[in-house]
Parts: C-alpha cells; structure tokens; sequence
C-alpha cells in the first residue's frame, strides 16, 4: 500500500512537471510584438552617402504606403504615413525590407514617392520620436515627376519550341507608349540597362561623392536620332525596339515566337548576318567592359532597363570610357567604367526579378522602381505587361503606373501594340 501511494505522488509529481514544462514552452514560444515608427522625408536636392539631405519640409509626405515585408517568415504588413510622414504599426522582430510608395501633388504636378530599405534588422520599439531624430529608421526619397512615356510591354524572357525543345531569345523587344496627354518628341531619349546586371542581395558600392540615389547607372546605353523634333509621339502611341527587327516566328528562318519586323528600331550591334536595312539603328553610344559583341542580348532571367532624356546628343571618347565623376563612374576599387545618369533625368524604369519571391535580390533603387516584375520562369514565351486600367476616346489604352512594377505589371503572351496603341507617322513602313 505504501510503495502504491508513493508511485502515485511520483507520476503526480511528474504530471506536474511536465505540465510546468509545456506551460514554459508554450510562453516561449509567444513572441510579444514591438511598437515600430517609421519617418518618411521628401529631398529635393544633393543627397550624400549617409542619406543626409535637405528635406523639403513643405513636400506632402502624408498617405504614402509603408509596407514591412519579412521573407525569412512571410509577412506582409502595410500601414499608411500621417501628416508628418510617420507610418507606426507592430512587427514581430526580425529582418525586413521597408517599402514606401504612393503619389503626391505638389505646385500642380503629380510625383511617385517610392524608395526602399533592404535587411532592416527590428529587435526593440521605436517611437515616433526616435523615427524623426534618426537616419536609422528613416528613408529619404527623391519625389519623381510623373512622366508622359512608360515601358507598357517587354518581352525578355526567350522562348521553347515545342516540338524540337530549342530555345530562342532573339525577338526580346521593348513597347514604350505615351500614356500622357501631349505629344512628347523623343527626338535624344535614351534607353539603358541598369547595374547590376543580374539581381542580387550584394550591391554594388560607389564612390561616397555621388552621394545616395543622386544618380543610376548603366552599362549599355542606346540613343534615339533626331533634331529635337522629328520624332514626335502622340497620345495613345507606342514605338518598339527590337533586339533584331525579323519576322522569327518563320521558323524556315528563325526559331522564335514573334514576328518583330515593324519595329521603329532595333539594336544591331555591328553584326552583318542580323540586320535588316529597313528597319533604323539606334545608335548604342556606350557599352561597358572591353568585350563588345556584334549581338545585344539582354539576360532572359530579367534585366533592369530605364529611358531618360538628356537633351542632347551623347558623346563618349570612347564606347566604354568616358570623364570618370562626370559622364561616367567606377564602382569602389574597380576599374570598369559606367555611364552615370542624373536622377532628374530618368523618365520610367522597370526591374525584371527571376520569380516575383526574388524581391530580396531588388538591385534597381526605389525611386526608379518600387517593386519588379517577372514571367517567373525563362523560355516560357510571356511577356511582362504594364496592366490596363481605362481608355481614351479613340480607343487607346491608359495604363496604370504607379512607379511599383509588382504592382503595375502582369504577365501575357507577346504581342505587338496588344490593346490597340497607335503607329506613330514615321515608322518605316509607312513612309
């Protein structure tokens, strides 16, 4: 009876214990969420390379989306910024990306106020007082005017031919529409590819004198002719660049996807078994490295692409060197040179990720593109296409353009003018 009474006060004790023990584990595993503030500020001038700059107090800052993303958990959280730019919520702690993006009016204009702060580790409160006195949890954005031209298709990822499983990627082309309201002359646009080339987590360092998000910078840089007005493009019309202006779903031929003949341009690059005489040049006036090819190719697992317009024709000594701090700029302890592009010059940009879960290897600044877009897969034959989201009376479309690719972008099947974008007067065919 007495050994009975002691195995019962031992398995009790261990009862006990071990409901002691789930009841530990169970707090342990409750993760008590933290207070977090963010400040957003608007900088109209010089930013140097510790994010220090002149904000201008008077720039509406009020009603932009933050948004805390956590790959590592994911989880998405979003809240709005107050009148005074701050955005507050909770976050369990950990590492995460801080994404801003919206639009403000400022003097009669409209501007995209998009920026991003990548592997921002959270492991305490932060108030809103703190968020003000620090650069730590605050982000400097350059408001960017919206702009009349905007990349509305891009074709990049290659194709498979069904039959044969060969792979093709010579028909990547680039649809550029004016979604605005005024004839815009192109007459000098430029249309570069962004560094880095490929997406990755590892930024590229430049020298601390260019500052932070003062410039972007790019390895190739195409440049359209013209006086200043022989290429004008009206409302609801699109021209096309073309890696090689050729009719590829002629598989006699080629072995692509598109017929991309009609293009308004295309990038020969000196090859003379791949041109078509019909169709202009554009003139590619920079091209880093000291390997040219006779092929533009851009990468099918997703390039980032901008056009800007500097006013005047582009001149380099030479195709891959320019006035290093001016033209162009090196990379901290490299010697490779890239073309060095103003801010205020850019007009659109788009950042192609391998899948839309790539976001963490973002390499474009926010300011240029908030998000990417992707066909999430290489050879699948899609195209990226910036999304409709009304028409004007002819029928033209209007595009959305947030300044946010995740957002503004779906995938389709390639297609020249697909809703119903205008000609412009001057394409070669028509003449």
């Amino acid at each position: 009876m007495k050994k009975t009474y002691i195995a019962i006060l031992t398995a009790a004790a261990g009862l006990c214990s071990c409901i002691e023990m789930m009841d530990s584990a169970s707090q342990a595993d409750v993760v008590n969420p933290l207070n977090v503030s963010f400040k957003v500020k608007a900088v109209t001038g010089f930013v140097d390379a510790d994010g220090n700059g002149t904000i201008n107090t008077d720039f509406p800052v009020d009603g932009l989306t933050v948004r805390f993303t956590n790959f590592e958990e994911d989880a998405v959280i979003e809240t709005l910024t107050d009148e005074n730019g701050i955005a507050q919520t909770e976050v369990a702690p950990g590492n995460y990306t801080i994404s801003v993006f919206g639009e403000s009016e400022s003097e009669g204009n409209t501007y995209y106020l998009n920026g991003s702060v990548q592997n921002k580790a959270i492991t305490k409160d932060i108030t809103p007082e703190q968020a003000e006195a620090s650069n730590d949890f605050s982000i400097a954005i350059r408001p960017a005017m919206v702009g009349p031209l905007c990349f509305s298709q891009i074709f990049y990822c290659g194709s498979t031919n069904p039959e044969t499983q060969a792979t093709y990627f010579r028909d990547q082309f680039y649809e550029i529409y004016n979604n605005g309201d005024e004839t815009y002359y192109l007459d000098h646009l430029c249309f570069a590819r962004l560094v880095p080339e490929f997406a990755t987590a590892t930024l590229p360092e430049w020298p601390a004198e260019d500052g932070l998000n003062n410039y972007v910078y790019a390895v190739t840089v195409w440049q359209l002719p013209g006086n200043g007005t022989d290429y004008p493009l009206k409302p609801g019309e699109s021209f096309i660049i073309t890696q090689e202006a050729a009719n590829h779903a002629d598989h006699s031929k080629y072995g692509g996807l598109i017929d991309t003949s009609l293009s308004e341009f295309e990038t020969w690059a000196g090859n003379p078994q791949r041109v078509n005489p019909d169709v202009p040049d554009l003139e590619y006036v920079f091209w880093s490295g000291y390997i040219v090819t006779m092929q533009w190719l851009n990468t099918v697992s997703g390039p980032g692409l901008c056009i800007y317009q500097p006013g005047k024709h582009l001149e380099f000594p030479t195709i891959n060197t320019g006035v290093v701090g001016e033209t162009t700029q090196r990379q901290v302890g490299k010697t490779q040179e890239y073309v060095r592009i103003p801010a205020e010059q850019l007009i659109d940009g788009v950042e192609m990720l391998p899948t839309s879960n790539s976001l963490n290897m973002k390499r474009i600044p926010g300011f240029v593109d908030a998000g990417a877009a992707s066909t999430e897969k290489i050879y699948v034959g899609k195209s990226v296409c910036r999304k409709v989201i009304g028409q004007r009376p002819d029928g033209t479309p209007i595009y959305q353009d947030t300044n946010n690719s995740t957002e503004d972008f779906e995938t389709q099947v390639p297609q020249f003018r697909r809703n119903g974008e205008k000609m412009p007067a001057w394409n070669w065919s028509l003449k």
